[in-house]
C-alpha cells in the first residue's frame, strides 16, 4: 500500500512576519526504509523562535534553512517499521528531523 507523504518547504525567504507563501507542500509517495533504517511519523513538531533566524540567509550560530529544501527542527514520532536493532515499530523517537509526515532515519541522532 502506497503512502503519501507531505513535506513543508522553505519556499522563499520571509520580508518580516512569515506568510504561507513563504513555504510550500509538496506531495510524494512516502520512503521505504532500507536495511538499518526506521520509518518515521510525526507526531509532533516543535516551532521554536529560533527557526526564523535560520529561514534569513545570514551567518549565525546555526545555518540557515536552504530555499526548497525541508524545514528541521525538533520533532517526536512514532516508528512505524524497523529494520533497524535499536528501536521497534511502536517506539516514540524524539530528534533534529525534516517537517515531514513520513520520514526514513539511520537512527543516529533519534532518542527513544
Amino acid at each position: 500500500m502506497k503512502i503519501m507523504n507531505k513535506t513543508i518547504l522553505l519556499n522563499k525567504r520571509p520580508d518580516g512576519k512569515p506568510t504561507l507563501n513563504d513555504f510550500k507542500i509538496i506531495s510524494e509517495e512516502a520512503p521505504i526504509p532500507k536495511d538499518g533504517e526506521v520509518l518515521l511519523k510525526t507526531v509532533y513538531v516543535s516551532v521554536d523562535p529560533y527557526l526564523r533566524g535560520r529561514m534569513n540567509d545570514a551567518k549565525s550560530y546555526v545555518p540557515p534553512f536552504e530555499l526548497n529544501k525541508p524545514i528541521q527542527s525538533g520533532i517526536i514520532a512514532e516508528v512505524m517499521e524497523s529494520k533497524q536493532a535499536n528501536f521497534k515499530k511502536g517506539d516514540f523517537v524524539s530528534g533534529i528531523l525534516d517537517w515531514k509526515e513520513y520520514q526514513t532515519s539511520n537512527g543516529k541522532g533519534l532518542v527513544s
